[in-house]
């Protein structure tokens, strides 16, 4: 298993000018290392929509890419969207779901079953281009460059450790975080 906060950290450094929208557990990660604050959509209110909003995001910025920062409870009430995506099939799009060993989203409560869901497995059958899974940081640290550079839909699947303590979800709301995007977004910023 990887540390959640080193997950968040390596795609910070990958990532470029892409949008990220996070939300759940991988936010309260994703908020304390990100260095593009102005171009991240943090999704607190509508926690199992990070997929569908970076599809949207995906087809509204096909020159821009989008990583969807998803947690495996979330994606489980919504997996419907995974087909979604893997019809609409974005080339820009990369979905990550932190598949979370510590169950920090429902307070430490395991949801019946969603061990043995294949979120890898599920992506590749709905038609996303490429999909890969990681439960080590090393593997994930080589890996990442090149899934960055892939044509997507990629799905990729990380066995996280989340910090025994957990993190406090952004003070910033979410319109307010859509709003530092469309300035960023904007031909005169």
């Amino acid at each position: 298993m990887i540390p959640a906060r080193e997950v968040a950290r390596a795609i910070n450094y990958h990532r470029s000018d892409a949008l990220v929208v996070s939300t759940s557990a991988a936010l309260r990660d994703w908020h304390q290392v990100s260095q593009r604050r102005d171009l991240d959509i943090d999704l607190t209110d509508c926690m199992d929509r990070a997929p569908a909003v970076g599809l949207g995001l995906s087809l509204a910025q096909p020159n821009r890419r989008i990583l969807v920062l998803d947690c495996d409870a979330t994606l489980r009430t919504d997996l419907a969207s995974l087909a979604t995506i893997g019809e609409a099939s974005p080339g820009n799009l990369v979905h990550f779901v932190l598949e979370d060993a510590g169950h920090t989203s429902t307070d430490g409560v395991p949801i019946r079953g969603l061990a043995q869901v294949d979120f890898e497995g599920m992506a590749r059958s709905a038609g996303y281009s490429h999909t890969c899974r990681f439960d080590n940081l090393e593997e994930f640290l080589i890996g990442l460059e090149d899934i960055m550079r892939r044509p997507g839909p990629v799905l990729v699947a990380v066995k996280v450790l989340p910090d025994p303590e957990p993190l406090p979800f952004p003070d910033r709301r979410m319109a307010e975080g859509w709003a530092e995007v469309r300035r960023a977004l904007s031909p005169d910023a």
